[in-house]
């Protein structure tokens, strides 16, 4: 009889320990894409550890299991998942590092992941210099935006009709400029840095964050006629973009050409689906010419531009910039009366 009655209080001992340890509780799911959710819950006290396993809701297949969760942790992202299904999760404690002391499956939320309705590659590409004086520095910006479900960018290639960058003026290290990328989640803004100088024509573009780690680099390069800037992508599996706003600031790098007359910037932005799309950004270039002092000859307007730099037509109510044959470049405003 003794025997017996040490084996029971064993076994009630290593119940109570098995049970110390607490079952998760407030499970919700949140930012659910058609692809992947967020899977919530209440931290529990002493836990060691976490794991979360889920499944095609009402299904009787295995469950997919999400392992090795933080302690600290009280939110991970469900991946890989089929569009337009609903799903079914739990998760479970454990409050020792063997996997020994555990608490009991925890109830099951459930979440149905969207449909997805693919957009049309469409970015939003606007460059743009800050002056357009000749033969000038000037800060050089490249801009460019997406939707959400538009196919990721791959490749970026943006080149110029004429122009060029200083690299004699920098050395490996210099900070060159800025960029910004706003998300549906976060802002991220980065330093750019020289990463290396591989010719007087060539480098590549270190882009750093706050905390001094490279997060992403493309290169630039003085070509015939102009520049290039070359920017490729990491592929993220899925193909599909959730949105952005991507600006890169080039602080007094770019050069203006020495001439009179029309710098284009042309775009060619390519998809992971091999979508094309092509843009041109015109901006007029204005020399300080000796013949404005010269009464005898007659100055004649040549074009019309917007203040962006873009050939328009004559309009009054407007604020337009009016070059002329002397070489110079009037701002006016025409009022109809």
């Amino acid at each position: 009889m003794k025997t017996r009655t040490v084996f029971i209080i064993i076994i009630i001992i290593n119940n109570i320990a098995f049970a110390q340890c607490p079952t998760p509780i407030g499970l919700y799911t949140n930012n659910i894409t058609h692809f992947n959710a967020l899977a919530n819950w209440t931290p529990v006290l002493g836990v060691d550890h976490y794991k979360i396993r889920y499944k095609t809701y009402g299904s009787t297949g295995n469950w997919s299991n999400l392992g090795n969760i933080n302690a600290n942790d009280s939110t991970r992202n469900i991946p890989l998942l089929q569009q337009g299904t609903c799903y079914e999760w739990q998760i479970i404690a454990y409050c020792d590092s063997t996997n020994q002391q555990s608490s009991s499956w925890s109830i099951t939320d459930t979440f149905t992941t969207y449909l997805f309705v693919p957009e049309t590659f469409n970015p939003i590409i606007n460059n743009s210099i800050a002056n357009t004086q000749c033969n000038q520095k000037t800060t050089l910006s490249l801009r460019v935006t997406q939707t959400a479900n538009e196919p990721d960018i791959d490749s970026s290639y943006i080149y110029s009709s004429a122009g060029e960058f200083d690299l004699s003026s920098v050395a490996s290290g210099d900070s060159v400029g800025y960029a910004i990328i706003n998300t549906s989640t976060q802002t991220i803004k980065t330093t750019l840095k020289i990463g290396l100088i591989l010719s007087q024509n060539y480098a590549i573009i270190n882009s750093i964050d706050s905390t001094g780690n490279i997060i992403g680099f493309f290169t630039i390069e003085n070509i015939s006629g102009g520049v290039e800037i070359k920017s490729t992508s990491p592929n993220d599996g899925n193909n599909y973009t959730s949105g952005f706003n991507s600006e890169v600031y080039f602080t007094n790098l770019f050069v203006n050409p020495n001439i009179n007359g029309e710098l284009y910037f042309y775009s060619y932005i390519k998809s992971e689906l091999n979508d094309v799309i092509y843009k041109t950004d015109t901006f007029m270039i204005t020399c300080v010419s000796e013949i404005k002092n010269n009464p005898t000859i007659q100055k004649k307007l040549i074009n019309t531009y917007t203040l962006r730099g873009s050939k328009t037509k004559r309009k009054n109510n407007q604020i337009l910039l009016y070059q002329f044959s002397d070489g110079t470049i009037e701002k006016k405003i025409k009022i109809d009366r």
